[in-house]
């Protein structure tokens, strides 16, 4: 009897693999569909256009992009979930809702449970910029206004519960510095307010670099682990005595029980893409790093974030849950 359970079972999972097999024959045989975290003319959003059209060559299928922004990339991921694991509906998973908001915020998604991942493909340069006529020539500058002066320095950041966001809370305390979050949409809507002085500073990826190089505006410290090779002279926070650094993550995603052959498919495709010069050329433009993982490394690069992110906010009392 018992081994004629096994027999079942076996038949069962031979059958399943069949199907997958045969499913990932055929895919993709229409349009698939790609939701971006972001709002349109963000950093997120140009590498992920590209990206679709790159993959549109090696799947021979329209990817067709739309932008659903709100919360940090939590409204992308939150579509994410209810979709069907068929392979036609995927998305950037970027790191908030990886590592950071599922800590501070209940959510209809668990990010090591509800997606498959499907690989990362690049990491975010973080950094605190002001205007270039702003009186503040370095972050000492800018924490001690901020500490003596409670409630009248803002920073603009593109949503709340990003890993900017989560940088500045951790800063304000380490600190004792008394400053506002102002969410946007995007980055960009955050580098003109910040131009135009409705916010004191700006936190975020590097949407801000056109007018640093322009002398528009000025870096006060980057948030990585290193200094960035385009601004060598900017020091990171840990130099500057803050034991911080922004976590961050860039990948396409999909539901939860994708049929790995279709997984695979996407991920090779993926990794192909990332080699074409034109590619390269953007990410190189918008001073997002090129760094491939595949779909097993990237599951266990979010489990590993997820972790760590945890921990820090806890120990930082930005636990909201």
């Amino acid at each position: 009897m018992l081994k004629g359970f096994k027999l079942l079972g076996l038949a069962l999972l031979a059958s399943l693999v069949l199907v997958q097999t045969g499913l990932a024959k055929d895919w993709p045989a229409r349009p698939l569909k790609l939701t971006i975290a972001y709002s349109a003319g963000g950093t997120t959003d140009m590498s992920a256009r590209l990206l679709a059209s790159l993959l549109e060559k090696e799947l021979g299928q329209p990817v067709v992009c739309q932008n659903k922004p709100g919360g940090g990339g939590t409204v992308a991921a939150s579509i994410a979930a209810t979709q069907k694991p068929d392979g036609y509906n995927i998305f950037t998973l970027v790191t908030a809702p990886a590592a950071i908001t599922p800590h501070m915020q209940d959510l209809p998604f668990d990010p090591l449970t509800d997606f498959t991942p499907i690989a990362r493909y690049g990491l975010w340069h973080y950094a605190l910029v002001v205007k270039a006529g702003s009186p503040f020539h370095s972050l000492k500058d800018l924490i001690a206004f901020a500490k003596e002066n409670p409630g009248k320095v803002s920073y603009g950041l593109s949503g709340a519960g990003n890993p900017q966001h989560l940088v500045m809370e951790r800063l304000k305390k380490a600190s004792g510095a008394d400053w506002d979050a102002v969410p946007f949409k995007n980055g960009a809507e955050a580098v003109t307010a910040c131009m135009g002085g409705h916010v004191t500073a700006m936190a975020g990826v590097t949407e801000w670099a056109p007018q640093v190089k322009a002398g528009e505006m000025r870096l006060l410290a980057v948030f990585d682990d290193e200094r960035m090779k385009e601004f060598p002279e900017v020091p990171t926070l840990k130099e500057l005595g803050y034991d911080i650094v922004a976590p961050s993550c860039l990948g396409i995603a999909g539901p939860k029980n994708m049929p790995e052959p279709i997984v695979a498919k996407l991920e090779s495709a993926i990794k192909k893409a990332l080699a074409d010069p034109m590619f390269v050329d953007l990410m190189d433009k918008v001073m997002i790093k090129i760094a491939y993982l595949g779909s097993q490394e990237f599951g266990a690069y979010i489990h590993k974030i997820y972790e760590e992110q945890g921990k820090v906010i806890n120990e930082a009392g930005l636990n909201a849950k």
